[in-house]
């Protein structure tokens, strides 16, 4: 018997169109509210091509770096069209002071792997810059704290790699520096500390940096004069202090607490061979908890929660957070009876748990079991994509089967999310053979047609007023009308549900009136094919709340917009994050 399973089947009369004759497919009337938007944080899409430069050179990490091909240097990145990038001429007709205002102001993204993706890609395609005076505003320093923000210090050392160092500020100087520490190349730093000699020579952090590499370097003398510099100025950093004894050769020197570590900090317990303070775990800075959650030496529940942290964000590869929750010691006993012991505790322990106990598991059905509970209560408490991502490999190993009838819906939901539509589709014909006889297998019949239309692989449906008018009835809480972000999709994806709209109320959404000048700003760049500035203006449009809070009619136009200009799959990945918000 399943157990900690709620029923959020989807209450609507849906008519999905067969080749050969329709079927109505009507769920149960009973559904249980989503869970909040907020507390869906998930974990990447399927990771782009590796970027490709038009020249590239090999830095000591293994990052590759190039030259820029023909395009205004201010722009210029490692993301070429064809691997990735958008169109080099993405920039076309738009004005520079409008990217020189908005992506700086561009969210992290965490809670949709589907918004990090553009993010990244908008970041760091190499193109020509927009047109217009510069307003001051750096680009390749705003592109990296962007970069930085979503914990992607590869991704940062290998964009500012490509920055002329004639155009490279104090800042500019501390993100190349930061982001190729994290990166773990410390060769690759300490060039740069060099390479920015003229433009951040005044700058502490700079000095610092400065001070590290000398003494990699066994220039002690010149690392003693820039320490009495740094105490002259009165610099308030004991950690640094400490960890520069250390490397000085003070054996007695020790390090307890570092509850705001910075890249530096980082590099120099690593250098020194002294482990990460266990407070250093507090830091919300996903590039630092990506750091953690690879270092043994850390308490394994403090590296698990790092570890879950960082890959949610997007900046720890889902493989690695896989191997952290391997590394768990369980008992063969408890990993028998996962299901169970793991209900009792709704930790990052309990998730390893599952985890490895579906890898254990030889019977497929129990195998099943196991998978549907750590997706079907991730969806309800949060971090639905992150599980469906991390237990993918043996989702993708259970055949749709009568014995598995009860499966269909959350198997399907979440290969529909994952992008495996084919498997998904499977899914669903299991639950469409079933549904005459079977409540549930009818409610995950309902469920997973709107997701096939949403993904683009299924047939249109037909809608029935007074059930869409029941499920909404159901849905609407006090936060607002769930329902209305699915209606939202469908507007957006050229399927309109009518008059269905107007059934709850004047503002159903629950977020406010949408922004007019964000409206026609980005409905005139996506009819003109302004691609960047299109990207930018849905990325700033849906901000941290992404698909599953923002207004569901910005959240149509985002869609349409990005299908206007020829990105079909990556609004219809947004569709589908907007739709398990809604509960479907």
């Amino acid at each position: 018997m399943r157990s900690c399973r709620t029923s959020l089947g989807l209450v609507l009369a849906i008519l999905a169109a067969g080749s050969a004759a329709a079927q109505t497919l009507t769920a149960p009337a009973a559904i249980t509210p989503p869970a909040t938007p907020a507390a869906a944080t998930t974990t990447p899409l399927p990771p782009l091509p590796a970027a490709t430069p038009a020249a590239t050179t090999t830095t000591a990490s293994g990052l590759e770096v190039g030259t820029l091909s023909d395009v205004t240097p201010d722009y210029g990145g490692p993301l070429q069209e064809g691997a990735g990038g958008f169109p080099v001429d993405m920039w076309k007709g738009t004005d520079r002071a409008l990217v020189e205002r908005l992506l700086p102001k561009l969210s992290p993204a965490a809670a949709s792997p589907a918004m990090r993706d553009l993010t990244r890609r908008l970041l760091l395609t190499n193109a020509e810059a927009p047109d217009g005076k510069s307003g001051g505003v750096n680009l390749f320093g705003a592109r990296a704290d962007r970069l930085m923000a979503m914990g992607l210090s590869s991704d940062a050392a290998a964009l500012l790699a490509l920055a002329p160092v004639s155009g490279t500020d104090a800042l500019a100087a501390r993100q190349r520096i930061d982001s190729l520490l994290l990166a773990g190349d410390d060769d690759g730093a300490c060039k740069a500390v060099n390479d920015t000699r003229k433009v951040a020579s005044s700058d502490s952090e700079w000095q610092k940096a400065q001070i590290f590499c000398q003494l990699r370097a066994g220039q002690n003398d010149q690392a003693a004069l820039g320490l009495d510099l740094l105490r002259e100025q009165s610099e308030n950093d004991p950690a640094f202090f400490t960890l520069i004894d250390v490397l000085g050769g003070n054996k007695t020197a020790k390090l307890d607490s570092l509850p705001a570590p910075s890249a530096l900090d980082l590099s120099m317990l690593r250098a020194a061979n002294l482990p990460i303070p266990r407070d250093a775990a507090q830091t919300q800075v996903t590039a630092v908890l990506a750091v953690i959650a690879r270092d043994q030496a850390i308490d394994a529940p403090l590296r698990l929660a790092a570890a879950e942290q960082a890959a949610a964000a997007g900046g720890l590869a889902i493989e690695d957070l896989q191997k952290a929750y391997a590394s768990i010691p369980y008992a063969p006993g408890d990993l028998a009876n996962a299901i169970q012991i793991s209900a009792r505790d709704p930790g990052p322990g309990s998730r390893a748990m599952l985890f490895q106990a579906a890898g254990t598991a030889t019977d497929l059905v129990l195998r099943a079991h196991i998978v549907d509970a750590a997706v079907d209560r991730a969806r309800h408490q949060g971090g639905y994509l992150l599980a469906v991502q991390v237990n993918l490999q043996y989702l993708l190993a259970i055949a749709p089967a009568d014995n598995l009838v009860w499966f269909a819906g959350d198997a399907g939901r979440a290969l529909y999310a994952a992008g495996h539509f084919e498997q998904a589709n499977a899914w669903l014909r299991l639950a469409q053979q079933r549904a005459a006889s079977d409540p549930e297998a009818a409610a995950a019949a309902s469920s997973l047609a709107v997701y096939a239309r949403i993904a683009g692989v299924g047939p249109p449906l037909a809608w029935d007023a007074a059930a869409v008018a029941k499920w909404r009835q159901a849905q609407a809480t006090n936060n607002g009308d769930p329902a209305a972000r699915l209606f939202a999709v469908f507007d957006g994806l050229g399927e309109p549900i009518g008059g269905s709209w107007s059934l709850i109320g004047p503002d159903p959404s629950g977020a406010g009136a949408p922004d007019s000048a964000l409206w026609f700003n980005l409905g005139d760049a996506a009819a003109k094919r302004r691609i960047g500035e299109t990207v930018l203006l849905v990325l700033y449009t849906l901000g941290d709340a992404g698909p599953g809070g923002a207004n569901p009619i910005m959240l149509s136009r985002s869609i349409s917009a990005l299908r206007l200009i020829g990105l079909d799959v990556e609004a219809r990945a947004l569709a589908v994050e907007a739709a398990i918000a809604a509960g479907v």
